[in-house]
């Protein structure tokens, strides 16, 4: 990890711990570099990365002030953190025990109205030329698939893996060659499952999914 890279974790703890509080102006680039231990030119990296962010607003001749929505800083910084607790191969791990039987469970209570958003969100992901938006557009269709297992809690339960997996998916997809095809393909044998309210052969093609990613990891 970098200095900058340091830096803006520890503000990030100030801001999360109410050390920092909405509305309320950095300390100037001297005192701030003082109080965490590092240079001014970490601390400036820092703030852009910051500004970047939206979490902070830098006004000329002013100083740069927290943003009021504070509790976008928390949820950026505990992510971030709780991201780091654990190893991919482990969140890959529990994407094979809770998706799998969500996807189980969606291939038996499926409506009609249900097959025809799922029909929606998957040619709304192979349409997707940019990495970032195709991402979204693959989580869009996992978590369908969860919406329709009717089981609200392993709902949550991926919102919460799928968030910690993002960087790591789009890393995979922008590196390994044929990533992308290979993912539509994925998906496109999990919906057809799905479709057919076959609940054994959903479970089978979401495993399969999910291990063309362990088997082979960034």
């Amino acid at each position: 990890m970098t200095v900058p890279d340091i830096v803006f974790e520890k503000v990030c703890a100030l801001i999360a711990d109410g050390s920092l509080k909405k509305g309320e102006r950095l300390p100037a680039e001297r005192k701030l570099a003082e109080h965490l231990g590092v240079s001014r030119p970490s601390i400036r990296e820092a703030i852009r990365t910051l500004e970047t962010l939206g979490m902070i607003d830098t006004r000329l001749g002013s100083g740069s002030y927290l943003t009021d929505d504070v509790a976008s800083f928390t949820k950026y910084f505990v992510k971030r953190q709780t991201s780091k607790k654990y190893k991919l191969l482990e969140i890959m791990e529990s994407r094979k025990v809770l998706e799998c039987e969500i996807a189980y469970l969606a291939a038996q209570r499926i409506t009609p109205a249900g097959k025809t958003a799922l029909t929606e969100a998957l040619d709304a992901m192979v349409a997707q030329e940019n990495v970032d938006l195709f991402l979204k557009k693959d989580f869009a269709f996992h978590e369908l698939i969860a919406t329709m297992s009717k089981n609200f809690f392993l709902l949550e339960m991926l919102k919460t893996v799928r968030e910690l997996m993002f960087e790591a998916n789009k890393q995979l997809v922008m590196t390994r060659a044929g990533q992308k095809q290979t993912a539509i393909d994925h998906h496109r044998r999990i919906y057809e499952a799905i479709m057919a309210e076959a609940p054994e052969r959903a479970r089978h093609e979401m495993l399969l999914h999910i291990e063309n990613v362990i088997n082979d990891p960034v």
